[in-house]
């Protein structure tokens, strides 16, 4: 009996000791924190917090989208034409991101269960996959079909070393959809007529990266042939004149003054050429420019790789054109010609002038370009012309209550593949700015760019991997155990 007493107080004594105090509150602890992790979990849950850890952002809207959608005030529903379990993730969370803003409603519509829906907004076919979007204006019902090969771009090179086909992917579904977005809430839609007919540069001088952009921001592109019309088509709003490299007619002269008299719009390129143009240079002067005939070079540190390729900063900011510009601002402008601005006493009473980029005053232009080496064609002579020089001027002209505008580009390649993208220059979003200038006051043109999906591999240097791996199998180790071993040399001895 007394055994089993002393047992149970035994036991009864275990459950007052320190041990147990120090294990129970222990646990009292950990089953708090446990709690608090899975509330917070489930609280974090609720909110749909997701960050865009992707090198590119492609689940992310640009800030010119965010912004246009914040201040959107049409009733916009954007339809997701897709069989049920055939989703396209990146796609689908793209959408996701326009739903959140309140004028905006994203709806799913397996064409399995409505066959006959999308018929009433597109006669095209729909993709076999499926991922086709639809974009409405509710109010008006103005529509645009937006397949899914125009979303997710595919394409490939050839490798002929190996004879195998190296695939790209490219994302432009934000584009796309912005673009349809401001597509059928505009009450007008423009038309730029391009002009070709002088030269057999049009890719280079109109690359169709810019073209892709120039149709995102919902101009409508169509050739005009000059040789064969008789005036500029009644529903040309801008007239896109690509750098001749053989002079215009008289007849041509007159159709652009007549046109541009009359309230008209229009963007001339020149290109340095030592061919006479004397009708071209006619009309540039009309706009308060003269042409000095000669190729423009930069001094040290303000072109890119050789001297005819201009690397300019903004030298104004009008509120036209170039407002969000800064001075940090820069655009490429390949071979250029020696471009200036008239003499005020020169210019028409009617036209105001504007220089918007600019060559530095150490800049000159070549007049001679025929010397025997390269050092002598480049060394400034005392019959070059000292800079600066314009390379991009705007010009207004008001005469008779009709206000025309013109915007000149001194060089045939400043919108060419090329150099739209080169590194950060400004080069599309200048033309991009241009054109809603000359479009009106409530023109605001959002081409957002295509975004790679291809993976990006890390690559390591050599010679950095070798001492990464030596410091990682040798150093850190060996580190490790030192430190061990002091440690234990030191309890040793106490």
């Amino acid at each position: 009996m007394n055994t089993e007493i002393k047992e149970i107080r035994k036991k009864a004594g275990s459950f007052s000791s320190r041990n147990f105090k120090t294990g129970m509150y222990s646990s009292i602890i950990l089953a708090f924190v446990v709690a608090i992790v899975i509330l917070l979990n489930l609280f974090v849950s609720q909110l749909d917090i997701k960050v865009d850890l992707t090198d590119n952002d492609i689940y992310t809207l640009t800030e010119d989208t965010a912004s246009y959608l914040k201040d959107l005030d049409a009733d916009i529903t954007i339809y997701y034409i897709v069989k049920e379990g055939s989703e396209y993730e990146v796609l689908q969370n793209v959408l996701n991101e326009y739903g959140k803003y309140p004028n905006i409603k994203v709806q799913w519509k397996d064409p399995e269960l409505y066959p006959q829906f999308a018929a009433q907004y597109t006669d095209e076919e729909l993709t076999p996959e499926g991922n086709d979007v639809i974009v409405v204006n509710n109010a008006t019902q103005s529509n645009r079909f937006i397949p899914f090969q125009d979303m997710y771009i595919t394409d490939y090179t050839m490798d002929y070393a190996t004879y195998s086909q190296n695939y790209s992917y490219t994302l432009d579904a934000e584009g796309q959809i912005t673009s349809a977005i401001q597509f059928v809430t505009e009450e007008s839609h423009t038309k730029m007529y391009v002009v070709s007919a002088h030269t057999q540069e049009q890719a280079a001088t109109l690359g169709e990266g810019m073209k892709d952009l120039i149709e995102k921001a919902n101009i409508q592109l169509e050739d005009l042939n000059v040789l064969s019309a008789k005036e500029i088509p009644a529903d040309c709003n801008i007239l896109y004149m690509c750098a001749p490299e053989n002079d215009i007619t008289e007849e041509e002269f007159n159709m652009y003054k007549n046109y541009l008299e009359n309230g008209g719009a229009a963007i001339f390129m020149v290109r340095y050429t030592a061919d006479e143009l004397p009708n071209y240079n006619k009309l540039l002067e009309y706009y308060g420019v003269e042409n000095t005939g000669g190729v423009v070079l930069e001094t040290e540190g303000n072109y890119f790789q050789y001297p005819t390729y201009l690397v300019s900063p903004f030298a104004s900011v009008t509120d036209e054109i170039s407002s969000e510009f800064s001075s940090q601002d820069f655009i490429v402008t390949p071979i250029v010609p020696g471009l200036k601005l008239q003499d005020k006493a020169n210019m028409r009473s009617t036209i105001t002038v504007s220089e918007i980029v600019a060559s530095s005053e150490e800049s000159y232009a070549k007049t001679n370009t025929d010397e025997s080496s390269e050092e002598e064609s480049i060394a400034k002579t005392e019959n070059d012309i000292s800079g600066p020089f314009s390379t991009v001027i705007q010009t207004v002209d008001t005469y008779k209550d009709k206000t025309s505008k013109v915007a000149i580009f001194a060089s045939p390649y400043i919108f060419s593949d090329d150099y739209i993208d080169f590194y950060s220059c400004k080069n599309s979003d200048l033309l991009l700015d241009s054109l809603d200038w000359m479009r009106g006051e409530n023109a605001n043109s959002i081409a957002v760019p295509t975004r790679s999906l291809d993976t990006v591999y890390l690559e390591v240097p050599l010679k950095a991997a070798s001492m990464w791996a030596v410091i990682t199998i040798a150093v850190i180790p060996l580190a490790i155990i030192a430190v061990g071993f002091v440690v234990w040399y030191r309890r040793r001895k106490r």
